[in-house]
Formats: C-alpha cells, structure tokens, sequence
C-alpha cells in the first residue's frame, strides 16, 4: 500500500527548495497527494511588519509551480497565526494528524529564521503522530529514495519506523538493516533470536543486515558513517524521548542526526 496524502511545510527560507523537490519525488514515487502547509507568522514575530497576505501568496505560488513540474496532485493550506492562535509547530502538528507522512527541514542554526522555532523538526516527530521526514538544510537530494538505510534496535519506535516506512521500502532498489550495539551494551540486541531480515524477506524486499559495535563512536556517529559508505538515499530509524525538566525530547542518537544529518531522515515515534 502507498503513502496516500503527504504534507509538506513550505515557508520563505532557502531550504524550501530541496524540502520540496524531496517531498515531490516522493509524492510521484507513491502516486501520492502533496498538501503544502503555510503558517502566517504572528505579526509579533515579523520585522518590518510585511504584507503576510502577499508572502502567503508568494508561498502558494511556489508550491504550486512544484507540483504541477512534478506532475502530482496538490492541496494548500494556510494557516494564520493571528487568527487561529495557533504557532507554527502546533499548526503543522495538528494537519499531519490527518495526513501519512510529514515533510520538513533540518534546522540551519547558523542561519534561524525568527517566524520558524528552531526545535520545529523536533516538536514533530514528538508531536504529530505520523513518521517525519527531515531533509538536511545543505545540499540538493535529486535521486528517488532507492538506497535506503534501516536503523534497528528492537524496540517500539524501531518497529514503528519500519511499518511507517514499508511503503518506501518497498520502492526501494536496496535495503540495508543495521543493527548497532551501543557503549553500554543492548538487551534488545543480545537477548533474543529474532531476525528482522527474516520478517522483512516476506515483502520479497532487497534487503541485507548488519550487527555493529559503536566501539569508540557515538550510535548516531556510526549511522552517519554508514550512510556515507553506503551511499544512502534515506535513513530510517525509530526515535525515542526522554523527560528533561518536565518536557520531553528527543533521546541522544534522535538529536544527534538533527543536527549533523548529511541525508535525508525518516523519523517515526
């Protein structure tokens, strides 16, 4: 079965343009339809006080420019700040609720972007419910998602990310599992016989499966690592959370790839 309806955050900065060639290579790949998403920003957090309608405007115009080159079905939302109440990361949260798959950017800290909270990429693969695809802010992504990396650890949010991301994998012309033991050793990774290979061969899907040992490398280190050897289109991996001062986060590997990720990422929780 295919991803039927992706959503797509679409604003003014520069990483919009690969956000969305990824996002539609991915919408054709899964004859899907793509809704791009704007939030007019509070006038609060807007310098210069712009006219938002005519941004909105601009923005709408961008995203249907793309998807009519890419020959997919769109839809647009827009969703005004001032009026609804709603800030960006709850607004995008609440319209993936309705959708399969959500597509945003990596944050480029270097660079912020006062209308965008930098923790956006963050706030939805924690809050929206649906797996999250995250594409780095450096770098164009013009290959279909064909060589496709799995990040498995035997736990929820690695079970979750693979039934999340079955549809794609299943476009895939190589699949690679890897399984990383961390510093501190991995009850899910010694305790038990189960192969996720095995499960998987029942799709008939090209994959292949690796055990690693982190060594002196961070878990998050030895998946960027893998991915370069292995040329990966896409990255998919589980992400768990924990509570820090009574909010809740991303885990270490989580927040690692958010921040150095060089491919993109498909996050489920």
């Amino acid at each position: 079965m295919n991803l039927k309806d992706i959503l797509v955050h679409i604003d003014h900065r520069p990483t919009c343009i690969s956000r969305l060639e990824v996002a539609t290579r991915l919408a054709r790949q899964q004859q899907s339809q793509l809704t791009g998403i704007y939030v007019m920003p509070h006038p609060h957090f807007v310098a210069h006080q712009p006219d938002r309608q005519s941004q909105a405007e601009e923005a709408r115009k961008t995203f249907n420019q793309a998807v009519e080159e890419a020959g997919v079905p769109g839809d647009w939302i827009c969703v005004d700040s001032l009026k609804s109440g709603l800030d960006v990361s709850n607004a995008v949260n609440i319209h993936a609720h309705y959708r399969d798959l959500l597509v945003v950017s990596q944050t480029d800290e270097e660079n912020p972007e006062r209308t965008i909270p930098n923790n956006l990429p963050e706030t939805a693969v924690l809050g929206s419910g649906r797996p999250v695809l995250v594409v780095p802010y450096a770098g164009r992504f013009q290959h279909d998602l064909s060589r496709i990396l799995l990040a498995w650890r035997g736990g929820p949010e690695s079970a979750r990310a693979l039934h999340d991301a079955m549809p794609v994998l299943r476009k895939a012309e190589q699949v690679k599992v890897i399984t990383v033991q961390g510093r501190e050793g991995d009850e899910a990774y010694l305790s038990h016989e189960a192969d996720i290979c095995e499960h998987m061969s029942r799709y008939q899907l090209p994959v292949s499966c690796e055990k690693r040992i982190v060594g002196d490398l961070s878990v998050g280190d030895m998946l960027l690592n893998r991915c370069a050897e292995f040329g990966a289109d896409l990255l998919v991996m589980g992400a768990t959370c924990q509570s820090s001062r009574g909010w809740q986060t991303l885990g270490e590997t989580g927040r690692h790839l958010l921040k150095y990720m060089t491919a993109p990422v498909l996050m489920s929780h």
